[in-house]
């Protein structure tokens, strides 16, 4: 059987719940690093004219949108704490009936990165932002590791959506009566088979 198909043990919840607590660990991490080690505008080349290190406030939402918003803090902190509550659900949901850590691991992914700036928005009322991208004279909006796992859950998201076939294994629904069957190498129902036994009698 298929890795992906298997039935979840209580081992894999344990596993999941701790890459999510380790991702935003990570991400405050680095944001307290950034804050103690840089002042507020300071930058700090790591490549010079493509990549440094810049400590800014963000009291916007990601890559600084609505930064300039009286209202964004209140606003994003009230949206971030609903689609966070959603996306664990959807995640150890996905994982208990749809058997699907692939996809499951992405939610966790997104979840872990609306935490983590979430977090912030309420303890700091704004974001710790740090990663600078210089192309010429335009500068990319600064942003920070959340950003990162948002944007790249993101992405994996479309491309489960448009190679379905591929990335997110086709599980219909079934009793368990029917997983009990499968695994036992009887596909199908006892009714099937005395149905089938009649139809060669018959002949």
């Amino acid at each position: 059987m298929n890795s992906e198909l298997r039935k979840p043990t209580w081992m894999t919840y344990v596993i999941f719940s701790e890459i999510f607590v380790v991702l935003v660990f990570i991400d405050q991490y680095t944001k307290d690093i950034i804050s103690k080690s840089l002042a507020l505008s300071q930058v700090d080349p790591i490549i010079k004219n493509f990549l440094s290190l810049m400590y800014v406030r963000n009291t916007g939402s990601a890559f600084s949108m609505f930064s300039n918003k009286s209202w964004g803090v209140t606003m994003l902190s009230v949206i971030s704490a609903i689609a966070l509550v959603v996306l664990l659900f959807l995640a150890f949901f996905v994982l208990a009936r749809f058997r699907s850590r692939r996809l499951s691991i992405v939610l966790i992914f997104l979840s872990a990165g609306t935490l983590g700036n979430l977090i912030d928005r309420i303890r700091l009322k704004y974001v710790i932002d740090f990663i600078r991208f210089d192309f010429g004279s335009y500068t990319f909006p600064i942003f920070n590791v959340a950003d990162i796992y948002v944007t790249l859950s993101c992405i994996a998201l479309a491309v489960m959506l448009f190679f379905n076939e591929k990335f997110i294994p086709e599980i219909p629904f079934s009793s368990k009566k029917d997983e009990e069957q499968a695994e036992s190498g009887n596909l199908f129902p006892k009714e099937d088979n005395d149905a089938d036994i009649r139809s060669r009698e018959d002949r």
